[in-house]
């Protein structure tokens, strides 16, 4: 990782296309700008590491990178976000452990980086354009909510239900008969 003069030029219009800051006038896209830092990493380098805490939200300015989250001794893809991509927005709010992985996919990628510190000053210098933002990051939260409910729903429609339960018992139990075979 190392750090990178923000180029307003380049980032304005990745900030505008991102769906968090693009409800900002220019002039408030461009006090975030001030209040952020940017950062360009490897291929392969870690942005976020699951498990540490963090209070920063990230938003790709530049390439690609690949979520993954950690099952035993190996990494499993989750998605890639590219420009314009936030992801991190919850550590502004709570020192939580990070829930994944974050790693640049190339040489070059960049991402803009505000931390709660400096978001928070931010809200106390522009109230209404902060307000959009909080409205913005409660929206991707709540998606990524209705995403993750949905895939444990799609996920438990393959599990065996108490009525295939309660009949395979029955069959079990029915006289003294040697149930059904379980499946494998």
């Amino acid at each position: 990782m190392k750090p990178v003069a923000p180029d307003k030029k380049t980032l304005l219009p990745v900030m505008k296309q991102s769906y968090m800051f693009r409800h900002l006038s220019e002039p408030e896209t461009l006090q975030v700008l001030e209040a952020s830092s940017n950062f360009e990493f490897a291929k392969d380098e870690k942005i976020i590491r699951e498990h540490e805490p963090s209070d920063v939200l990230y938003l790709i300015s530049k390439g690609s990178v690949r979520v993954t989250v950690t099952e035993g001794d190996r990494e499993v893809y989750i998605c890639t976000l590219g420009e314009g991509d936030v992801f991190g927005e919850a550590a502004l709010f709570v020192n939580l452990k990070r829930t994944a992985n974050v790693v640049a996919s190339d040489d070059g990628v960049q991402v803009l980086s505000i931390g709660r510190k400096e978001f928070l000053q931010y809200l106390r210098a522009q109230p209404s354009a902060g307000i959009k933002v909080l409205f913005m990051v409660i929206y991707s939260l709540l998606r990524k909510l209705r995403e993750a409910n949905l895939e444990l729903a799609y996920e438990r429609k393959g599990d065996a239900n108490q009525d295939d339960i309660d009949k395979m018992m029955a069959e079990f139990a029915a006289d003294g008969k040697q149930g059904p075979a379980l499946p494998p």
